[in-house]
Parts: C-alpha cells; sequence; structure tokens
C-alpha cells in the first residue's frame, strides 16, 4: 500500500488537487449564485419600497427631487465617495457636498466625457482626492432628450487597483450594484418629472413602469386580493393570481423569467392591509448568473487553495468592517436629519411649532375632520398694545414677554392640542375633535391665565392682556383658509370690543 502510494504519488495529488478544485469551483458558483439571488431579492425589495414610497406620496409629490434621500435608502451597500446631479450643460444642481450647488463642474473626466472623449454611462477608474474610486457619468433622458447626468463615485481602495480590474468579480458585483442604484434614481428622476401629468394612480403607475427598465408590473392589492390599482390597467378588479406562492419568488411567465415582490404597504386610505406587487425582468440576473458560472470555474481552476481562503477570509472581515462603519453613519445621519426637522418646523424665539408647520398641520386636521365627520375648533391668540410693550420696555423685554406667554399656552393645553406662532405676537391653537362650546372655555381659562400673573423681566413688571377669536369647522368650509379667515375676524371683533376677552365667529354660533 505505501509503495503504491509512493509510486502514485503525484497522479493522487494532482488528482485531488483537481477534486479540491472542481470542488472548490462548485462551492464558489453555488455561493455566488444564493449572492445573486440574495442581491436579486435586496434589489426588488428596495426598489419596492421606493415605488411603496412614491406612491404615498402620490397626492403631495412636487417638482423638486430630493437625490441625496434616494442614494441614503437606496445604498445597495456601496461605499458612495461622491456623487451630484448635473444639468446637461454642467450645472451642479444637487451634491453631497452643498457648497458645490449651483457651480458649474470642470474635472477633467467629465471635460473629456462630454467632449466626446469617453462615453456617457461608462465606468472610469480614476483616483479623486488621492483615493481610487470607480466612477460613472450616468445620463438621464426624459422623452429621448437628455436632461441631466449622475456623477457617481464608489471607494474602490480596498481592491488595490491593478492590471486587469475591470474583469474582477467584486467589481463586477460592485457595477451591478451600481447600475441597480443609477436605475433606480433614474426612474425616481423621469417618475417626479412626469408625475406633475399624470391624473390618477393607474397612470402614475404605468408612468413609473415606463421609467424603470426592469420594472414590468406594479400593482396595489386590496386585502380581499383584488387588484385595486395597476399598471396594467386590464388588471383592475381581477384577483391576485398564483396567491399560493410565497411574496418573493422567482417566476417562468411566457419563457421568460420574472421575480416577483409583494410587500406591505400604505398607498391606499392608510389600510394596513394592503400590498404592494413588484414584478421584475430577472433575465439580466440569468445572464449573470451564466457569467458568473463560467467565471467561477475559470477562476477556481487556477487559483490556489490557500489564497482562495485567505482571500474569502479577507472579503468577509472588510465586509463586515464596512457593515459596521455603514450602521454607524446611517445612526448619526438619522439623527441629525431628525433634529433638523424638528428646528426646520419650531419657531426658534417661543420654541411653538412654526407657519409653515401650522399650515400643513391645520390642512391635515381639516382634511381629516370632513372625511370622517370629526370637529374641529381653531382660536388665533393676539397679545394686547404688543407694541406699546416693545416700545416701552425694549424689544428685548418684548421677547421674553412671547417666550413666557407661549409657556403659559402650553401649559394650558391639552394633549390633542396644537400650538403655533403665526407671526409677530399672534399664537395659534388647533384643537382637534373639539366642539365649538369646549373650544370657548379653552379660550378663556388661557385668557384667564396670561392676564392673572404678570411677566417679570429685570426690574419690570409688566402686565399683559390678550384677546381670543374663536371659529369652529361648518358644513360650507370648502378649505381650511375659510375657518381661519373666521377665526381672525372674531379677533378682529374682540380687539374691537375692548381686548381682553374672546370672541366667536357669529355663523359658527348660529
Amino acid at each position: 500500500m505505501i509503495s503504491f502510494v509512493k509510486k502514485h504519488a503525484v497522479p493522487i495529488i494532482l488528482s485531488s488537487l483537481v477534486a479540491a478544485i472542481s470542488y472548490l469551483s462548485y462551492y464558489n458558483y453555488k455561493t455566488q449564485k444564493e449572492l445573486l439571488l440574495t442581491q436579486l431579492h435586496n434589489s426588488s425589495l428596495n426598489i419596492a419600497s421606493s415605488v411603496s414610497s412614491a406612491i404615498e406620496r402620490f397626492h403631495d409629490i412636487k417638482s423638486t427631487i430630493n437625490l441625496q434621500k434616494l442614494v441614503n435608502d437606496v445604498s445597495f451597500g456601496l461605499e458612495i465617495f461622491e456623487f451630484r446631479y448635473l444639468e446637461p450643460d454642467g450645472t451642479i444642481k444637487n451634491s453631497m457636498f452643498k457648497d458645490e450647488i449651483g457651480k458649474t463642474l470642470s474635472s477633467k473626466s467629465f471635460v473629456e466625457t462630454m467632449r466626446g472623449e469617453k462615453k456617457l454611462g461608462t465606468f472610469l477608474f480614476e483616483v479623486r482626492d488621492y483615493v481610487n474610486v470607480m466612477s460613472i457619468y450616468y445620463p438621464i433622458y426624459l422623452n429621448e432628450k437628455l436632461t441631466g447626468i449622475i456623477d457617481l463615485a464608489v471607494d474602490i481602495s480596498e481592491y488595490n487597483i491593478k492590471s486587469g480590474l475591470k474583469e474582477d468579480a467584486s467589481i463586477l458585483r460592485r457595477e451591478t450594484d451600481v447600475l441597480n442604484l443609477l436605475k433606480a434614481m433614474d426612474g425616481s428622476i423621469t417618475n417626479s418629472l412626469a408625475i406633475l401629468e399624470k391624473i390618477n394612480i393607474n397612470n402614475f403607475l404605468h408612468a413609473y413602469m415606463d421609467s424603470a427598465k426592469n420594472i414590468l408590473q406594479i400593482s396595489i392589492i386590496e386585502e380581499n386580493q383584488n387588484i385595486y390599482a395597476s399598471s396594467d390597467i386590464t388588471l383592475v378588479g381581477t384577483q391576485l393570481q398564483n396567491r399560493e406562492l410565497p411574496e418573493s419568488a422567482i417566476l417562468e411567465i411566457d419563457g421568460k423569467l420574472r421575480y416577483r415582490t409583494i410587500i406591505d404597504s400604505h398607498t391606499h386610505d392608510n389600510n394596513s392591509s394592503v400590498k404592494l406587487l413588484l414584478l421584475m425582468d430577472a433575465s439580466a440576473y440569468l445572464s449573470h448568473e451564466n457569467r458568473l458560472f463560467t467565471t467561477a470555474t475559470i477562476t477556481a481552476s487556477i487559483a490556489l487553495l490557500f489564497a482562495l481562503l485567505t482571500s474569502r477570509l479577507i472579503y468577509f472581515s472588510a465586509i463586515e468592517q464596512s457593515r459596521t462603519e455603514k450602521e454607524r453613519l446611517e445612526h448619526l445621519v438619522k439623527i441629525r436629519t431628525q433634529e433638523i426637522e424638528l428646528l426646520s418646523k419650531t419657531d426658534p424665539l417661543t420654541g411653538l411649532w412654526n407657519r409653515r408647520h401650522l399650515e400643513e398641520t391645520l390642512e391635515a386636521e381639516f382634511k381629516r375632520a370632513k372625511r370622517y365627520a370629526k370637529a374641529l375648533s381653531i382660536m388665533i391668540i393676539d397679545l394686547d398694545h404688543f407694541k406699546y410693550i416693545n416700545d416701552t420696555y425694549g424689544h428685548m423685554a418684548g421677547d421674553e414677554v412671547l417666550r413666557q406667554i407661549g409657556s403659559k399656552i402650553k401649559e394650558c393645553q391639552r394633549e390633542t392640542d396644537f400650538i403655533a406662532r403665526y407671526g409677530g405676537e399672534e399664537i395659534v391653537v388647533i384643537l382637534p375633535e373639539t366642539e365649538l362650546n369646549t373650544s370657548i372655555k379653552v379660550a378663556d381659562d388661557i385668557r384667564e391665565a396670561i392676564a392673572k400673573e404678570p411677566i417679570l423681566f429685570e426690574s419690570f413688571v409688566i402686565n399683559v392682556t390678550t384677546s381670543v377669536g374663536v371659529s369652529a369647522l361648518q358644513s360650507y368650509h370648502e378649505n381650511y383658509s375659510m375657518i381661519f379667515a373666521e377665526a381672525d375676524e372674531a379677533l378682529y371683533n374682540a380687539k374691537k370690543l375692548g381686548r381682553n376677552r374672546v370672541e366667536v365667529f357669529e355663523k359658527s354660533l348660529s
């Protein structure tokens, strides 16, 4: 036995090596295929979430495009190094570096691309700010006309740039992820431009589907499995087919590979049972799978076992480090975003909500009260003789009076009430689901609380009174401006009748 082994040592070693390499080739192919399917699943979920968010904002969508938020939400785990959205002439319209916005991009690679020396949509490997990046100038077309260019650069310094980098499987996966992100942004941009011309949800879904080349169908499914809305108008009113399939599945339809994803949504009357169905073209992923098999076989046949194991350990270590850092940065961005959002809605002097947030809330409460036949009242509080306070005690005293009055009103506030500074010395209180009689009592409590306790500022004792105008929702009100105008008229009457009193709009008493 020993002599046999010694005699045939080389063939045995070669056979063992071939078996090991064959197994590794198969294992690598299988693992990468699972990763590819996972990527397909994650991509479809990300796109479905993007579609769901777009539908939720359908009735409120504006012409502005928040691409930076899209990059954060649909990043596919990429290390985004630079991101810009350019006008066709190179003017920077949106950028992760705010001080660039409005300037013209003049980098060498961009100038060469716009001169035609390099083709739009081609991946470039270059150094930006001493960092190795994979970049692309991606064109955005609307109705076959160039409307913008996305400048996106991804950090690839961890791969150590060498010859043949473009054929590296990791870089090819990065290219796929980048293209998926760009397609999502392309769809968001063209959809945002097109949606303004659409008048119903079916047209919106159809336009969204057309703007994203790999989406074949978008449908909203109600709890009873009926299709409430769809990019294919012929499906509206029918029932979902293949209901026994899992929420994410690969299907073969008419001999072509499709990927179906179903997620919970809130796109129809805020009903949590509503679901969003997304059908995507998976043929590209099948092509990538075949290409992956060829690449894995060639790579495994020429690689050493030690190199494969070492590369694998390094790869997963880098992914874990990248994931940890990404989570940390996302957490910081989330906290900062919440702080900025709160500041944008708050009056800096009084700490009350500001006028813009007041108008948004008043419109929402008005629509909700109208839809569900609920009561709604508002009151406008105005400080009496506020100009006299400023002229007599100074503007700093006036500011302190506003701050303390705001605090006193907060103390009288119920949990459901909304208080905002409308402007100057006027403060508005929204009282949802509150009848007129109750609103009058709340208003009088606030007036008395302010009148009975003077404001102390430095050595001054400042007596403050308020006039309050109250109005309640009536059947003839067509918009929130009407009820606000009536409260304002009631306030005017309170001033006219001597101040330090609560007046109600006459029609609301009839």
